[in-house]
C-alpha cells in the first residue's frame, strides 16, 4: 500500500481564514473519525483513535494537517481538543461503538494538557457521558517543545491518579528531551510514523526503536507503532517487541458506524 500522505505531500490549500476556523469550531464541522489499533501478538483490536476532519462546506473534507497548526497558531487548540472529547463521548456512548467496549485514544496538545482548565472539562464530560475512565487514553502530541516539566509532570499525574491511561504521541530522535520525557509516568508510547517507515531500510531507525522499546520495557510502558501498511513491517515490528499497531494495513481512518463493519471483516482476516 502507498504511505499514508504527510504534510510535505499534501497538495498545496489557500490557509483557512480565521473567520472559517472559528465557524467550523462554532457549528458542525468539525467531527470524529476513529483509526482501530490491535495488538501484535494476536491481532485482537484494543482501541481507536479518535481523528478530527473538518467538513467545510466549500473545501470539502479538510485533514488535521492543514487545519491544527492554524487552530494552534489562533490559540484555540484547546476548543478543538474539547469540540472533539464531545465527539468521541458522544460516538463512544452511541449504537455502534458502545457495543464494542473499546478504548479511545484523544489527542491533547501540550498547552492543553498543561492548562488549566482542560482535565476538568474531560473529566466532566466523561462523567456525564458515564463512560469507564479505563477506555479513555489521552495522548500528549509533540507540537511544541516541552519548557516546563514540572507542569506536565503535574498534568499526567492527575491523570494517571484518576484512572487515565496517559501515551506520548509521536515518539522519535526528533523529539528535544525524549529520555527525559519518558521517565514521566506515562503508560504507554506511540513511535512516530516517519522512524516506523525508516525501519525497512534504515539500520540507525532500527538501533533507536529498540533503544526505546528498552526503555519502555524497564517502565512497563505499552509501545504502539503508527503507519504500518504492509505485512513485512508488521512481522519485523513484532520481531523487534512491539506491542501494538495502527495504520493502513489495518484500516484508514473510519467514520464511528463503519468500525464494526470493518471489525467484522478484521476478525474474517486469515492470520498474516
Amino acid at each position: 500500500m502507498p504511505r499514508p500522505a504527510i504534510a510535505a505531500d499534501l497538495p498545496y490549500a489557500p490557509p483557512m481564514l480565521l473567520t472559517e476556523i472559528q465557524a467550523a469550531l462554532a457549528g458542525a464541522m468539525v467531527e470524529t473519525r476513529y483509526q482501530p489499533v490491535v495488538r501484535l501478538a494476536d491481532r485482537v483490536p484494543v482501541g481507536l483513535e479518535a481523528l478530527a476532519r473538518i467538513n467545510h462546506p466549500a473545501r470539502g473534507t479538510v485533514l488535521p494537517e492543514v487545519f491544527v497548526p492554524q487552530i494552534e497558531d489562533a490559540g484555540l487548540a484547546g476548543q478543538l481538543t474539547d469540540l472533539v472529547v464531545a465527539c468521541a463521548f458522544a460516538d463512544m456512548t452511541g449504537a455502534a461503538l458502545a457495543p464494542l467496549g473499546l478504548a479511545v485514544s484523544l489527542n491533547f496538545p501540550l498547552d492543553v494538557l498543561v492548562g488549566t482548565t482542560a482535565l476538568a472539562q474531560l473529566e466532566a464530560r466523561r462523567r456525564a457521558a458515564e463512560i469507564p475512565v479505563r477506555q479513555v487514553v489521552v495522548e500528549l502530541t509533540e507540537s511544541q517543545p516541552v519548557a516546563d516539566h514540572a507542569a506536565l509532570r503535574r498534568a499526567v499525574e492527575h491523570l494517571r491518579h484518576t484512572g487515565y491511561q496517559v501515551v506520548i504521541d509521536d515518539v522519535s530522535p526528533a523529539v528535544p528531551g525524549l529520555d527525559q520525557l519518558l521517565e514521566l509516568p506515562f503508560t504507554g508510547i506511540k513511535l512516530d510514523q516517519h522512524l516506523v517507515y525508516q525501519l525497512a531500510t534504515d539500520r540507525a531507525a532500527v538501533t533507536e526503536v529498540e533503544r526505546i522499546i528498552r526503555i519502555a520495557r524497564l517502565r512497563d510502558l505499552t509501545v504502539v507503532a503508527e503507519g504500518v501498511e504492509t505485512v513485512a513491517l508488521w512481522h519485523q515490528l513484532k520481531a523487534l517487541g512491539v506491542d501494538q499497531a495502527q495504520g493502513f494495513l489495518i484500516a484508514h481512518a473510519l467514520p464511528a458506524a463503519a468500525v464494526p463493519v470493518w471489525l467484522k471483516s478484521w476478525r474474517e482476516l486469515p492470520d498474516f
